[in-house]
């Protein structure tokens, strides 16, 4: 069916009628894979002179919407953000600093209202009758206007299968011994947390480790009457903040506590004793805004020191199709990052297209950006050997696909290298929010026989805080690493996957024996020599020795990867990564292709590695992008450096070879309009704004995950 006839019978229909076909056309439209397109890569360069990239404004106002925005200028839509009711759309506005008091009175004089302003990014949150929108862009204060997008929820054994049981004991008199996360915050920016289920107990008194709360979710009506008129009613669930259940489902497999007794093994998270932070940016349904999330960052950041925040886990995505440079969210994160935060978020659960074909391309905002650790997900076959890895068919490929427009219409795509590595996402267990819309609905994610309850879920969502619980492990034996420092040991320390590339498995699968070892082994004054600028590159980072670089992990040793994603496009390797300071370990710093800045602002000059890290450019062709992780690896290990695939190009719209496919930026259903002009092969529109549930695949693969 074409979306025209789809268009026609909405117009037709009584409103009842109407919103039954939205309900069911947004639902369906979840449940879509996105198109091909190109692969074009630009050369960075890692040393000397750094390039700033294109500026991302211009004189002409139209020019500072997004497509989907400049799209809705010709069309009249009922939207998460646009009201076809009063002609009004709810957008965020970008400023080139704080916004004046000049520009909010003329938001004012153009019929606006404002709604927010934000502190992680310059800007603010209005609804603006969007015949207004050119007049607002063409002052020039302003940045970019984008529209405030619809999010969603991503959708023991985790201890021993990453390791994380090797590095502590447990009594029940004296409690854990060891790394436990003990000391380290992590806020979940999530559907919210059930703070009195038991699996977030901690101590002898047994008080809930959920220690400090808010809720961003709750006052977003706008949402409610998009949601109203979907018919999509929000669930009631008496005493309980997580209607939906994911939030504690993430929050359990990064801290949740369940020792077992007898013969089981226990249903522990990887960090039991992290304290937790409940950001409730999601409702009842898993769904809120970019301004929802904008406004939890902005409230992590504020409070971080206060909260003892450290850590900021996001199994949430948004639509990808602006790019990382600019798309508020990202902006936002670099930010939190900026501020000594370590933010892991899920790659997103679109790896395969309907029919079946591997989907590269498919990384979801904010996991886009370079400053994040970005996870994609593994299956463990439900063994706590690592020998039959693999990964998962829904976790979301490389490289980024986000992209900028130019004055001739063309799309540049950022291509950056994600995800950056994996962890166990496959049917995972974890906490049920007591009567949650997902066991509700799905009754077959609960696990029977388990007091308290608990339910399984599959996506790079449950692979997200694998990684967050990971982190806390790292800061504790030693608070002084940096957000980028503790990416890259991450990285550096991962096991190869098996037949994997790198745009599947990033650096490789989540090794937290061997990362916690090398973290001991590394200066504890990091982070604030960083601060206070007296650490160069080439300073050492050494408190002892260098430790093996291999790993014995559930009986099995392996080698470390002996790699990380510098610039988000090249490979780096050599030893001098982890033994020297490098100028990416500031926080502030960002690297991406051609550009560099630090604190946002662009570095003409600077020298970001020292002496002994071997550079290659990765994204110089195809065939180095779909390099196996295990022949980097032994290629690396075997002196032979990296030789890569040269100038390859992919063209537009072409599936690459069997069975795989390249998306042109993460275009989602938000309701019931075409957003960026891309109509898939069956005639089904895909609308801008909206992910599919990355919790899990809720189908007929949602307990096997595949």
């Amino acid at each position: 069916m074409s979306w025209n006839k789809i268009r026609q019978d909405l117009l037709r229909a009584r409103p009842a009628s109407r919103r039954a076909i939205l309900r069911n056309r947004f639902l369906a439209a979840l449940l879509t894979a996105l198109i091909v397109a190109s692969l074009v890569i630009e050369p960075a360069f890692p040393n000397g002179r750094p390039v700033r990239g294109r500026p991302v404004g211009s004189g002409n106002p139209i020019d500072k919407l997004t497509t989907a925005l400049a799209q809705s200028l010709t069309t009249v839509d009922d939207l998460a953000w646009e009201s076809s009711s009063d002609g009004t759309v709810r957008v965020i506005v970008q400023t080139y600093g704080p916004p004046s008091g000049s520009l909010l009175s003329i938001v004012t004089s153009l019929g606006g209202l404002l709604l927010h302003e934000f502190s992680s990014i310059s800007g603010m949150l209005v609804s603006l009758p969007k015949n207004n929108l050119l007049a607002l862009a063409a002052e020039p204060e302003v940045e970019r206007i984008s529209p405030d997008h619809l999010v969603t929820k991503c959708a023991s054994h985790l201890e021993a299968a990453t390791g994380a049981n090797s590095l502590r004991s447990y009594s029940p008199l004296l409690g854990f011994s060891g790394l436990d996360g003990s000391g380290v915050g992590i806020a979940v920016l999530d559907s919210g947390i059930m703070a009195s289920h038991a699996d977030f107990a901690g101590g002898l008194l047994g008080l809930s480790r959920v220690s400090a709360a808010v809720d961003v979710a709750s006052s977003n009506n706008f949402l409610r009457s998009f949601e109203n008129l979907l018919a999509l009613h929000l669930p009631l669930v008496s005493g309980n903040v997580d209607a939906y259940g994911h939030g504690s489902h993430v929050a359990g497999v990064a801290a949740g506590r369940n020792i077992g007794s007898g013969s089981s093994r226990g249903l522990d998270g990887i960090a039991p004793s992290a304290n937790l932070i409940d950001v409730r940016v999601l409702d009842g349904l898993g769904l809120g805004q970019v301004s929802d999330v904008i406004t939890g960052i902005d409230w992590v950041i504020q409070n971080r020191t206060s909260k003892h925040i450290n850590v900021m886990n996001m199994s949430l995505a948004g639509p990808a199709t602006e790019s990382w440079i600019t798309d508020p969210m990202c902006r936002s994160v670099r930010k939190a990052v900026s501020s000594g935060i370590t933010v892991v978020v899920a790659a997103g659960n679109f790896g395969k297209t309907a029919a079946g074909l591997e989907l590269y391309g498919s990384i979801t905002s904010p996991a886009i950006d370079p400053s994040v650790i970005t996870v994609g997900s593994a299956n463990t076959q439900q063994t706590d050997q690592r020998s039959d890895e693999s990964i998962n068919g829904f976790s979301s490929r490389g490289p980024t696909r986000s992209s900028t427009l130019d004055s001739a219409g063309v799309s540049h795509f950022d291509n950056l290298l994600k995800p950056d590595l994996v962890a166990p996402g496959n049917r995972i267990v974890s906490a049920e929010s007591n009567d949650c819309y997902l066991v509700t609905t799905y009754p077959a994610l609960h696990q029977s026989g388990t007091n308290p309850p608990f339910m399984q879920l599959s996506g790079t969502s449950v692979a997200a805080p694998v990684v967050a619980g990971a982190v806390a492990l790292l800061l504790q034996k030693n608070p002084g690493l940096t957000p980028p420092l503790i990416k890259a040991i991450l990285q550096y320390t991962a096991q190869q996957v098996n037949g994997a590339n790198i745009l599947q498995q990033g650096a490789g699968l989540l090794n937290i024996e061997g990362a916690t070892r090398l973290a001991g082994a590394l200066r504890t004054d990091i982070s604030a020599k960083v601060a206070q600028g007296q650490l160069t590159v080439g300073d050492s980072l050494l408190s002892g020795a260098m430790p093996t670089a291999s790993s014995t992990v559930a009986g099995q040793t392996f080698q470390w990867g002996g790699y990380i994603f510098g610039g988000a496009t090249h490979l780096l390797a050599g030893q001098a990564l982890v033994t020297k300071y490098q100028a990416i370990y500031d926080p502030r710093l960002v690297w991406a292709g051609t550009r560099v800045t630090r604190d946002e602002a662009p570095l003409t000059a600077a020298t970001l590695l020292s002496a002994g890290v071997v550079d290659a450019c990765q994204t110089t062709g195809a065939a180095g992008m779909f390099a196996t992780g295990s022949s980097i690896s032994n290629a690396i290990a075997g002196g032979q450096g990296l030789t890569l695939g040269e100038a390859a190009t992919l063209s537009q719209g072409i599936v690459i070879s069997g069975g795989m496919t390249l998306a042109e930026g993460m275009t989602l259903a938000e309701g019931m309009t075409l957003a960026e002009g891309m109509t898939l092969a069956e005639g089904m529109t895909l609308a801008e704004g909206m992910t599919l549930a990355e919790s899990s695949n809720l189908d007929g693969t949602a307990l096997t995950g595949e």
